[in-house]
């Protein structure tokens, strides 16, 4: 599944492929470190971590928005879902999956 438009009652389907993306947005991010810092991202609770970076390094803080690059697409990423923003294995932030 593609997208789901809930007022028309419509879901567009295609194939697989389709699902990958190289950049992940995130609404109502937090930063404990400059986004330099960041070089990987897990999307997923049990899934590996990625290869990443944040796009317009931003300062550490709040965030309504961040766009994170990924260095290789990944397919199904889930909005509404976490990603835990990292520097190694340290922690660097967190922001809520958006559309």
């Amino acid at each position: 599944m593609l997208s789901t438009e809930p007022g028309s009652n419509t879901v567009t389907v295609g194939p697989k492929a389709a699902l990958a993306t190289a950049t992940v947005r995130l609404r109502g991010a937090v930063l404990h470190r400059p986004g330099e810092q960041v070089d990987r991202v897990r999307l997923r609770s049990h899934a590996p971590t990625r290869a990443c970076r944040l796009e317009g390094a931003p300062p550490a803080g709040r965030h309504g928005r961040l766009a994170v690059a990924l260095q290789e697409p990944v397919e199904a990423v889930a909005p509404g879902q976490i990603a835990c923003l990292l520097g190694g294995d340290t922690v660097l932030g967190w922001g809520t999956i958006a559309r």
